[in-house]
């Protein structure tokens, strides 16, 4: 989980080392602890960070004087012990000892206490999954830190807002206030805080599949992380890479970067540490196949004190295993245990990580021979993961990402540049105060010259970036967003008295074999082809768009379904006859199973269309693939 700290005040590292320094004599401890308490207890962030572990132990040495603490000591003590902690993967220490902190905090608390208790109490809710209640906390912390302009703590709280609701797959909220926490941020020119947020933005993109930005994001933050010699914070992001390489199924770069965390995670003295590796290296192993292995590194995560939505991911990817081994008894129990655990975890309902269960679900009764229970399974997952997948992919989301990323670099561009011709201005002012007014001149044209350029930059990329948001690079047709918004948009003028209207959804068959065998240049040629010939054999009228990989969603404006069926059984024959040479003076042809559902009281929406039309694409799937199927 990431961490945030303070700007570091060189001039408190003499305070810090006498308090570091170990006291034998415990009157003496108490006579040194005194008078320095409160200043050294709230200015050790920067020794915290880079070794908790020693922090940590100094700290205990004050644990028989702290009946005789002021209430106010006790609170910093308890916070900075609970921050230790926290670093050092002692959670059940740290839910302890910020208990202990609740019944201390009163009215005359001070504000930045309060601020960094309720972000401890959102930390603690974060982790067990209850994700509403900790941005209730965070937004508390938040509101202490800007009572005393307390500009980091309300930084450090609301990045940990924004990935809270990015767990929720509340992409765009989580982004807006990211792109916020960024800019105050990068305007305290805190390199440490810039790390943290950069970290997050590459935990975000992660979840969102972007997973080159991510890689990007988290290795700057890796970066400034080594130069500051903070221990937690590299192994954190380190752990990030490896868990957007195991995303992004470049399996061999993830188990690298596993292991390297591993050793990383050396500086603390905490056991269950271990979990974290473990728990990457098993599903990293589960989903290259390697299922013996990764049962025995999922098996070694679950004996260990682990999070509830980790183990989750563990027990499925566990089922996936045993009923590849065909441990058919053992797949049901470990099934059973993770549709426990998200009902334990009731925000993560209905997000992909849940829906996965179903489809797992459905590979277990197909191996058992429990086909129909598989295909209604199946039919089940693919409706509720099709809807979930429309409103993520809404075009507002898109623009408002987009829009943000390109006026976060634009921002930092201009500040930049402020900055550096500030401190120009600065040191020329002390040399040549009489050419003052000329240097400020000169400084407010490279200001308008440098808005200039960013408000040109921003009006031509925005318009490059509307022409490439709607097409599909591989196959050159319309993508998955573009072709549902152009089915909402038709349908909203069509009714049935006005007028007919058909879909056809597309899956070239086998295509994981093609892959397999041939390769993935090859899969992208049958792709590329097979989008080319699908245009052709529509009308003019027509629209094609690619929606997943080998899956094409075709819109027939005004045609009933005798047009539709000879349209699409004319594309399947016309794709069957085209011969691919995937081997040297071997031939290969590849088929099309097709389903069509046409505009109706039943199905008025794009939603119901689809989702028609894909029940019929697998029915035709059902009768032997290379088929044309009408719903009816």
């Amino acid at each position: 989980m990431l961490k945030f700290i303070s700007i570091f005040k060189f001039v408190s590292f003499v305070i810090i080392f006498a308090f570091m320094t170990d006291v034998s004599a415990n009157e003496q401890q108490k006579k040194e602890l005194n008078p320095i308490s409160l200043s050294t207890l709230a200015n050790i962030d920067n020794q915290i960070f880079i070794d908790p572990w020693l922090s940590l132990q100094t700290l205990s040495k004050f644990a028989p004087d702290y009946s005789t603490m002021a209430v106010e000591t006790k609170i910093w003590w308890l916070l900075r012990k609970a921050q230790c902690e926290n670093l050092l993967y002692f959670y059940q220490d740290f839910e302890k000892t910020i208990a202990k902190i609740a019944p201390l905090i009163t009215n005359t608390t001070s504000f930045e206490q309060q601020s960094r208790y309720n972000y401890f109490e959102g930390l603690s809710l974060q982790r067990k999954g209850g994700y509403q209640k900790s941005r209730e906390f965070y937004q508390r912390s938040m509101d202490f830190a800007k009572k005393e302009n307390l500009n980091h703590l309300y930084i450090k709280a609301k990045q940990e807002l924004a990935y809270t609701y990015s767990l929720a797959e509340l992409f765009e909220i989580s982004l807006k206030d990211m792109q916020e926490a960024y800019v105050e941020a990068y305007a305290l020119n805190d390199r440490f805080l810039v790390a943290v947020i950069n970290e997050t933005y590459g935990a975000i993109y992660g979840y969102m599949l972007e997973h080159e930005k991510s890689i990007e994001y988290y290795q700057k933050a890796l970066d400034i992380y080594e130069s500051l010699n903070y221990k937690a914070h590299v192994s954190e992001a380190i752990y990030g890479i490896a868990s957007t390489y195991r995303y992004w199924k470049k399996y061999d770069l993830a188990v690298t970067y596993f292991k390297r965390y591993q050793k990383n995670v050396a500086f603390t003295p905490n056991e269950n540490i271990t979990y974290f590796g473990a728990y990457g290296l098993g599903m990293t192993l589960a989903e290259q196949g390697k299922c013996p292995e990764a049962l025995d590194m999922i098996e070694q995560a679950l004996n260990l004190a682990g999070l509830d939505d980790y183990d989750a991911e563990l027990y499925k990817r566990k089922t996936s295993c045993l009923i590849q081994l065909k441990r058919f008894n053992e797949a049901e129990e470990a099934l059973t245990k993770t549709n426990e655990l998200f009902l334990s975890l009731p925000e993560l309902l209905g997000t992909a990580w849940q829906l996965e269960t179903l489809k797992i679900a459905s590979d277990l009764a197909s191996a058992q021979g429990n086909y129909q229970q598989a295909f209604q399974l199946l039919s089940q997952y693919n409706q509720e993961y099709t809807a979930l997948l429309i409103r993520n992919s809404s075009t507002r989301a898109i623009t408002i990402r987009s829009a943000m990323e390109i006026e976060r670099q634009g921002i930092e561009k201009a500040l930049s540049n402020q900055r550096t011709k500030a401190e120009l201005l600065a040191i020329e002012n002390k040399e040549q105060k009489s050419i003052q007014q000329s240097y400020f001149i000169i400084f407010l044209l490279t200001l308008l010259m440098i808005v200039f350029v960013v408000v040109t930059f921003q009006f031509r990329n925005n318009r490059k970036m509307a022409e490439l948001s709607i097409k599909d690079p591989l196959s050159g047709l319309y993508n998955r967003r573009y072709i549902f918004q152009y089915l909402d948009e038709l349908i909203a003028g069509t009714s049935v008295e006005k007028g007919e209207l058909s879909v056809l959804v597309i899956d070239v068959d086998d295509f994981k074999v093609i892959n397999d065998t041939y390769g993935h240049p090859v899969g992208d040629q049958v792709i590329e082809v097979v989008a080319q010939l699908a245009k052709q054999a529509l009308r003019t009228e027509d629209v094609i768009g690619r929606i997943g990989g080998e899956e094409f969603l075709c819109v027939l404006p005004r045609t009933d379904v005798d047009i539709a069926e000879k349209i699409a059984l004319r594309m399947k024959d016309e794709i069957h006859a085209y011969k691919f040479e995937f081997e040297e003076n071997q031939d290969y042809s590849v088929t099309l199973s097709i389903g069509i559902s046409c505009y109706s009281q039943e199905a008025s929406d794009a939603k119901s269309l689809y989702a028609l039309a894909d029940q019929a694409l697998y029915q035709a799937k059902g009768m032997g693939k290379n088929s044309v199927v009408v719903f009816s």
